[in-house]
């Protein structure tokens, strides 16, 4: 099998899982953390580790609130399979939340330009919402124009972030 079609089984199975919130959140984060970064002119390595440690907190964060609510559920503590499926839906939201990192890598090698690293990374974000949101739709059924419509709207809300920047920034 392919790569690719690996990679696209892997996260059709974590978007049917019900994990494509987390996905959504991370990205939303860390798109929010990429227009701070670049208004404060912030060098690539800043930006990396700042996305990565972004990352974490968030991935943190979500694992720590799952297993709560897991646990309340269940009215028990979590064994080591349903702690590890958590985990593994987690790391679902750095595929996402983390690609922009590799733009900076560029940048930090001179493969690009700091400004156009973080031109990318801002419109690479805004379109990872929108096609996130679109494929979650038709994973969960829905018709192809209900799932661009899911699409827009959260396309929108990345488009929004930027305008804010924007607006604000300068």
């Amino acid at each position: 099998m392919l790569p690719t079609a690996m990679v696209w089984r892997w996260l059709r199975h974590h978007v049917t899982e019900g994990h494509a919130g987390t996905v959504v959140y991370g990205s939303i984060v860390v798109l929010a953390l990429v227009l701070v970064l670049d208004h404060e002119h912030a060098s690539p390595g800043t930006a990396i580790v700042s996305i990565v440690g972004a990352a974490f907190v968030v991935a943190v964060a979500e694992a720590y609130a799952e297993f709560l609510q897991e646990m309340i559920h269940l009215h028990r503590p979590l064994r080591g399979k349903e702690r590890r499926e958590i985990l593994a839906g987690i790391c679902v939201h750095g595929v996402a939340a983390l690609a922009p990192i590799v733009f900076f890598v560029l940048a930090a090698f001179r493969a690009m330009e700091t400004e156009t690293a973080f031109t990318v990374a801002k419109w690479f974000g805004v379109a990872v919402l929108g096609l996130y949101a679109f494929g979650a739709y038709r994973a969960a059924g829905m018709p192809i124009g209900r799932s661009l419509l899911a699409g827009a709207a959260l396309t929108a809300v990345g488009l929004l972030l930027v305008a804010l920047k924007s607006i604000v920034g300068h």
